[in-house]
């Protein structure tokens, strides 16, 4: 069986987001690529970003958005594909605003459409979407908002959505930097980070693992909220009394990979396992701006449905590939 090495990016590939999709038998990836959304494909999780298989699909300065595409997902929500990501409409740095793209066909190497901005007044980045039991969908992401002192803080949201594109106007802020390893400097009093969150479901338990600090500093980490409530009521759903955040980080630097987060989840090809696709460094800081390679690794969890994630692959190990991966090459 052949093995792979992280990192499966030659390169800079912040905010990676990919998954499996049993209808096409690929994996597919997107990453934060400034001016553009690129879709990269593989029939080989190790392979992802060094097949060369990949589309760009939309490109700045379409629809009013200039540059900075941030952190694109692709979500599968009542058997469509839909991409929600983020653009910048100033030159300057300033405010970004959440948009949707549709999938014209099942096959996300298809065409796209764009179906325009779900909250348009929100200052907002990272969205990630999730399907509760009854079939309504909501979306998380982190929104930036400012304190008396000017000072941004990126506070994670979460809102019930009327349709893939169209928000409604109940949501509630979940997520607040709050425990001293949420607080590293040079954030420290200046801006205080929970972003880019993610759904996770085992065993009928639902979380949200979200980065905390900077994504430059080599102290990134994850961490994690769990809903405690009923997934069918979206008055729970949207109720920050609900969620439970745990006071300690459950994926931090080790092993030679520094700065671990912006995690995203993904099923092996056989459904028996779970896996973790992430941006690390190989070189701890405590500021500016280094390389963030995309990894990928298997993660766990306890007879109860909590997530086991252990520490970070180290970058001279072979991984064995996602079950029931293709053998052929």
């Amino acid at each position: 069986m052949r093995t792979f090495r992280n990192p499966v990016s030659p390169g800079d590939a912040p905010d990676p987001f990919m998954t499996y999709d049993s209808v096409t038998g690929y994996y597919y990836s997107l990453f934060t690529c400034g001016s553009r959304l690129e879709i990269f494909r593989s029939r080989h999780a190790g392979t992802i970003l060094s097949d060369k298989d990949s589309k760009v699909i939309y490109r700045t300065p379409d629809h009013g958005f200039l540059k900075c595409i941030w952190a694109p997902e692709m979500h599968r929500v009542n058997g469509r594909w839909y991409i929600y990501t983020s653009g910048q409409e100033t030159e300057e740095h300033g405010p970004k605003r959440i948009f949707v793209l549709g999938a014209v066909s099942e096959d996300p190497f298809g065409e796209w459409e764009y179906l325009g901005k779900p909250i348009p007044w929100l200052w907002a980045i990272d969205g990630t979407s999730y399907t509760a039991p009854n079939g309504i969908q909501y979306l998380s992401y982190c929104r930036i908002e400012h304190d008396e002192h000017g000072h941004p803080r990126n506070v994670l949201q979460i809102r019930r959505m009327v349709n893939p594109w169209t928000a409604s106007d109940q949501f509630a802020d979940i997520g607040r930097a709050e425990y001293p390893w949420e607080q590293i400097p040079p954030y420290d009093t200046r801006h205080l980070i929970n972003e880019g969150p993610f759904f996770l479901e085992k065993n009928n338990r639902l979380f949200l693992i979200y980065s905390a600090n900077g994504c430059t500093i080599a102290q990134y980490c994850l961490g994690l909220l769990e809903f405690i409530g009923d997934p069918n009521d979206s008055t729970q759903l949207c109720s920050a009394k609900y969620w439970v955040k745990l006071d300690h980080p459950v994926f931090e630097q080790a092993n030679g990979v520094h700065g671990p987060g912006h995690a995203s989840f993904f099923p092996s090809p056989d459904g028996s396992e779970m896996w973790c696709a992430y941006h690390g460094m190989k070189t701890s800081n405590v500021s500016g701006r280094h390389v963030r390679f995309m990894n990928l690794q298997k993660i766990g969890f306890d007879e109860t449905g909590f997530p086991v994630m252990g520490q970070p692959v180290g970058y001279e190990c072979d991984i064995l590939p996602p079950g029931g991966e293709s053998s052929e090459y």
